[in-house]
Order: structure tokens, then sequence, then C-alpha cells
């Protein structure tokens, strides 16, 4: 049992290992994010911001970067706003060093992660896309913000970093290609305290309702959705619930073998 346990590892690692003996030249399938935020989303009004410099420092000269600010008046409220900040990082030519994991990228601006969990949410009609959730606090400031994110590669989302990479594996065995990939991270902070004016207070619950219906109605606007096709991910349970009759007679007949 053993033996066979370590030849299955050995063979695992010399298949990924077999990666780096490829050529470098590989063809780069382009990522199908649209790399301009719009201005308007719904009731939403966005403005430009510039990124960082810790972020642009920590990745690859040609990674390209869009962010914007939405604002928007609370419903139901004459002076109050809700406020959402929106970014994109689309990777350069080197792919190791152009795009990282948005906790980094959280990290080296003094964040701390509280609360990481993967989640669907529902956008373009029937589908729906996974995303990482995170919950973070500023350690100087105590800022509380709660985050989505996904990565959008040619004609691949997902939301972890470990599929992404599997993707690739698979991409450069099979096909000789990379895809570029590129991160959408969707923040808005909680506003906590008496002086709040003008931001709305909201619970973390009403935030992620907030963030949620804002990524619905962007999702179309910065994805070149004829691009992905029918390949990128749709939830099981989206799809559970819209099956008919005959499909649930077919997927008990397979669960039954």
């Amino acid at each position: 049992m053993i033996r066979r346990l370590i030849i299955a590892q050995a063979t695992l690692l010399i298949g990924l290992g077999s990666i780096y003996m490829l050529p470098r030249g590989y063809d780069i399938r382009e990522s199908a994010i649209i790399m301009v935020l719009p201005k308007i989303v719904n009731e939403w009004f966005g403005e430009n911001m510039a990124t960082s410099e810790v972020v642009v420092n920590a990745l690859a000269d040609d990674t390209n970067y869009a962010q914007s600010q939405y604002k928007r008046r609370t419903p139901k409220t004459d002076d109050k706003i809700d406020i959402i900040n929106t970014f994109i990082v689309l990777s350069g030519d080197d792919m190791n060093n152009s795009i990282h994991r948005p906790e980094r990228c959280l990290a080296a601006q003094g964040f701390e992660i509280l609360v990481s969990e993967e989640r669907e949410i529902s956008v373009s009609g029937n589908a729906s896309i996974p995303v990482k959730r995170l919950v973070s606090r500023h350690l100087n400031t105590g800022l509380t913000q709660v985050s989505y994110y996904w990565f959008t590669g040619a004609k691949v989302i997902t939301a972890g970093h470990y599929s992404r990479t599997i993707t690739d594996i698979v991409d450069r065995l099979t096909t000789g290609t990379n895809q570029r990939w590129a991160f959408v991270t969707v923040t808005s902070p909680i506003i906590e305290g008496k002086n709040t004016h003008p931001f709305t207070q909201h619970s973390i619950e009403e935030t992620d309702i907030l963030i949620s219906e804002f990524i619905s109605n962007i999702f179309d606007q910065i994805h070149k959705t004829d691009q992905l096709g029918n390949e990128w991910p749709v939830s099981y349970t989206h799809l559970r619930a819209h099956e008919t009759r005959e499909d649930r007679v077919c997927r008990r007949g397979r669960e039954k073998k």
C-alpha cells in the first residue's frame, strides 16, 4: 500500500514537473475581461481611481489596471450614500509576476483576513459564477471591509488560485497555450460609528447583498460573454433548481449506479 502511494506521488510530481520541460513560447489566449470600467451601473455612478503605489510595485511592469469608485444615493434616503470600489488587474506576459491572489494585495496594504470562503453569484440570466468572499480589517485604522473576487481567463472563470493554476497546466500540456488572466475585486467598507455622514451604515449581511447585486449588474459590462461561451462554470445548485421532471429522473438513475 505504501509502495503504491509512493509510486502515485512520484507519477504526479513527474507529470506536473514536465510542464517546465515544454517550450516557453506559448501562444497567448486573451482574457475575456474588458479593461474599461463603465461610468454608470444602474443607479451607481463611477469615478476612475489611481492604483496604489504599493500594488503597482508588487507586480510586473506590464500589468494593466482599471479601478473605479462607485457611489449611489441609498434607496429611501435623501442624503445618504453607498460606496463600492471595483478593481481589475490584467496580467502581462510574465504570468508568474503580474497577477497574484487579492489576499496578497490586501496584506501589502495593511489588511488582515478575518473570513475567507467561496460563494456563487447569479449573473447573465441563467448563469452563476464562483467568487471568493473576504472580510478583512486594516491593522492601523481598524476599517473593516467585505470583498468579492474572481479570476477571468479566456474561457474560464474561477474563484480559486489553485484551480487557475491547474487550468494553466492542462492548457500548456494539451494545447501549448497560456490564458491571460485577470482578477476582479469588488469591495465595500463596513461603515460604523456615530459620525458616518454622508455614508449609510450597513451590517455585513446588508453589505453582502449590496455587493452581490452590484456584481450581477456589472458582470456583462466588463466581460466578453460571447468569448466565454458555455464553458465557464454554472452552479450545480442552479442547474438543479431549473431541471425538468425528465432531468430529475435521469439524474437519479445515474446517482443510483
